[in-house]
């Protein structure tokens, strides 16, 4: 064998995936994902603006560009500031979160 030859070889065996070759990098692709779940922790408000909380004595507690954090004592709302689609719900209250809810 030349030298060109064991070089050959080397970069074959390098580039051999480790553990089981081929077959076992095909089967881990089939594989799906775990699926995961997330935490809710808002209720939709639908009906309910944020010009219709600011007109009714809400306070803009924290705003930034696409939402507001809108309080009035203890009732809180965030609402999107931005231009959602036509029948999307606008704003959304606190709850106790809830565990286990699909993920957007």
């Amino acid at each position: 064998m030349n030298r060109f030859s064991i070089l050959a070889i080397g970069l074959v065996i390098a580039t051999l995936p480790l553990g089981g070759g081929v077959a076992r990098g095909q089967a881990q692709a089939q594989v799906p994902p775990a699926s995961r779940t997330c935490v809710q922790q808002y209720a939709d408000a639908a009906g309910v603006t944020p010009a219709n909380l600011i007109a009714n004595s809400f306070e803009i507690k924290a705003g930034w560009p696409g939402g507001l954090w809108l309080q009035k004592g203890k009732e809180t709302y965030f609402c999107n500031s931005g231009r959602p689609f036509d029948g999307e719900v606008i704003c959304w209250t606190l709850r106790e979160p809830v565990k286990g809810s699909p993920c957007p």
